[in-house]
């Protein structure tokens, strides 16, 4: 389980490896410079958009920016695809809205993102703004049940079994509105790099 502290140091030295300034991976990612600074020193814990963003300014894949590999921060050649997670692996970031575990992190590369989440916020109130970020995203109830909102359509209540696909670029938040913290299991997409010229373009928005 990685502490937010762990995360931050890992996010510090990334950045520094890259030569980058707070500022620098500011303007590369689109996350203001307190908010980078607040994650570095442990004193916030990204969401997801947020680390899409961070990982994208970075060059990186979600994976390796969170991942316990040294190594990460190399260019990886894919090979055969195999890693299996066992109950309590995976890496924890936890936030006011969700606590979400990443699972087979040690994966680099990937083109799905799994993860196991908890659902804590019950209202629109105590969510925040929508979140919305880069790539398309599937989620399946596994106990309790949430509230789907986004800006284009009503909001949906699926219960456990129940599931949802939804492109993540669009603002959405999901709730919890069975009396207490919901479980999910999620899988994003990476946002996709598209080649234009000789430049390297990301489909992430917002």
């Amino acid at each position: 389980m990685a502490a937010p502290d762990d995360l931050g140091s890992r996010l510090r030295h990334l950045r520094k490896a890259r030569q980058l300034t707070l500022n620098g991976l500011a303007k590369l990612s689109g996350v203001s410079v307190s908010t980078i600074s607040k994650i570095e020193n442990g004193a916030l814990s990204p969401t997801l958009d947020k680390l899409l963003r961070l990982a994208d300014g970075l060059e990186l894949t979600v994976g390796q920016l969170i991942g316990e590999d040294d190594s990460a921060g190399a260019i990886q050649v894919p090979n055969s695809r195999f890693s299996p997670s066992r109950v309590g692996d995976g890496v924890v970031i936890d936030t006011p809205n969700y606590e979400y575990r990443y699972l087979c992190s040690d994966l680099t590369n990937k083109r799905m993102m799994p993860i196991h989440a908890t659902i804590k916020a019950s209202s629109l109130a105590d969510f925040g703004p929508l979140e919305q970020h880069g790539g398309e995203e599937f989620l399946v109830v596994i106990a309790g049940e949430i509230e789907v909102h986004s800006e284009f359509y009503a909001p949906v209540t699926l219960k456990a079994g129940e599931s949802i696909y939804l492109d993540s670029t669009m603002g959405h938040a999901y709730l919890n509105t069975g009396g207490q913290d919901a479980e999910v299991f999620c899988i994003c997409t990476e946002p996709q790099r598209l080649q234009v010229g000789d430049e390297q373009v990301s489909d992430q928005s917002g």
